[in-house]
């Protein structure tokens, strides 16, 4: 095979054929989207309950419905996308998302709100682990956690972007700002559904190959397949972890308590997303490429301890006696240290899957991966509205603090069930050369 763009390159036994041109794609698809996710990211929670008036809790769940649905979802996206190929797959689960999310800017009710929500959510439950299988057919195994940590950064790049333009424009006195968000949103969405579409649907990862659909219907292997595997199970629950205390709460809770209980500005919100993904863009490169030789299981670790202590910061912002610009500062840097811990997250959440998944099953692995992402977002966003609508709403603090140490402390025991070669997998060996 040779086309251009692309690269042939030995991994494990055979030769496999890398795609850079079908990979720069993806890049720019993620740039234009993420630019339009920038600019809703943390005003879902504030849009419902200043905008739409319903209660914290009820804010809380909608925001739920979104994991409800992509958990109902997510294990049947990820068969279809074994069977059909991922690329086909991503395209209609973008097309779903931009559309719902046009549509959430003419919500009134929280019954409609919810089915809008639902739908973004049944169109994500497809998109990122179609977006993590996709890069791994374009890339051989030892190019996917750098490629993994370029997209994280240029995806948060392109939020961080969004967001400082939400907080310049948003107004909590002008209803028809936030409308206006959520319009660009679903259409830069769409826009990264034409670039799949169009793009690449004659590369690698679009279409299922036919070898790989031939040797799935003779195992007659699926779901229980992925089951069996102790491994990748202890990275679910790990998974599991880090997203409920984690995004789950910053999605669900943090903008939430910035502008409720510690009364800051929408603009402060949007600026403080923006250091978050700032953050991330100038360190990530950065980091991955530390972080090659050391061992995933501690990084995760490190990401509970980043996490606690930008939790910790977030919650400091609500001591009395405490200046506008001492509170600002706070939670600005509340979420570039969360941000700091993402960046040792993504290139384990997205490399580690695919590294312990064989092909013929790639994609059911990344959809029960985002079926745990799902049950985070169920969870996360009613817990976070109960507890800031409480008589002490420090209390989320102190749960956010806790919870985000003990998922660092779970990925850390994950060390003990990963082969050597996946939990330091550029480990030198006694010639000073990568393993693999």
């Amino acid at each position: 095979m040779s086309g251009e763009g692309r690269a042939a390159v030995t991994e494990g036994s055979g030769e496999i054929v890398e795609d850079r041109r079908g990979w720069r794609l993806v890049l720019v698809g993620t740039l234009v989207s993420s630019i339009g996710s920038g600019l809703t990211l943390p005003f879902l929670v504030v849009y419902l309950h200043s905008i739409r008036h319903m209660s914290l809790p009820l804010a809380g769940l909608v925001v739920a419905a979104s994991g409800i649905a992509g958990l109902a979802t997510g294990a049947i996206g990820g068969s279809l996308a074994d069977r059909l190929g991922v690329g086909r797959l991503l395209f209609g689960g973008l097309l779903i998302s931009g559309v719902a999310t046009v549509a959430l800017a003419d919500v009134r009710t929280p019954v409609f709100a919810a089915v809008v929500v639902a739908l973004i959510g049944v169109g994500e439950s497809v998109i990122w682990p179609t977006l993590n299988a996709l890069v791994a057919s374009q890339l051989a195994s030892p190019n996917r956690p750098r490629a993994y940590a370029l997209r994280f950064g240029v995806l948060n790049g392109g939020l961080g972007l969004g967001a400082l333009i939400a907080g310049s424009v948003v107004s909590l006195h002008r209803p028809v700002s936030f409308e206006v968000i959520y319009v660009v949103d679903g259409l830069t969405t769409i826009a990264f559904a034409v670039i799949v579409g169009i793009g690449l649907r004659h590369r690698p990862g679009f279409r299922t190959h036919p070898e790989v659909s031939d040797k799935r219907a003779m195992t007659g292997e699926g779901y229980r397949v992925v089951l069996r595997d102790r491994r990748f199970l202890a990275w679910l629950v790990a998974s599991a972890l880090f997203v409920f205390f984690g995004y789950a709460m910053l999605d669900g809770g943090w903008a939430a308590y910035a502008t409720v209980i510690v009364h800051a500005s929408p603009r402060i919100v949007g600026i403080g997303f923006a250091v978050n993904t700032g953050v991330i863009v100038v360190s990530q490169l950065g980091v991955a490429h530390l972080t090659r030789r050391w061992r995933r299981s501690r990084m995760l670790l490190g990401v509970g301890v980043l996490w606690s202590l930008g939790w910790l910061m977030a919650g400091l912002a609500d001591i009395h006696g405490l200046v506008h610009l001492e509170v600002d500062v706070l939670l600005a840097l509340s979420l570039g240290i969360f941000g700091l811990g993402e960046t040792l997250l993504s290139p384990v959440a997205g490399a580690l899957p695919n590294d312990l998944a064989p092909e013929h099953l790639r994609a059911r692995y990344n959809a029960l991966g985002s079926t745990v992402w799902s049950l985070g977002t169920i969870a996360g966003p009613p817990i976070a509205g109960l507890l800031l609508a409480s008589s002490f709403p420090l209390s989320w603090i102190g749960l956010v603090v806790i919870g985000s140490a003990a998922a660092g402390f779970v990925g850390l025991n994950l060390g003990r069930l990963l082969p050597p070669a996946i939990d330091r997998p550029l480990a030198p060996d006694r010639d000073g050369q990568a393993n693999n």
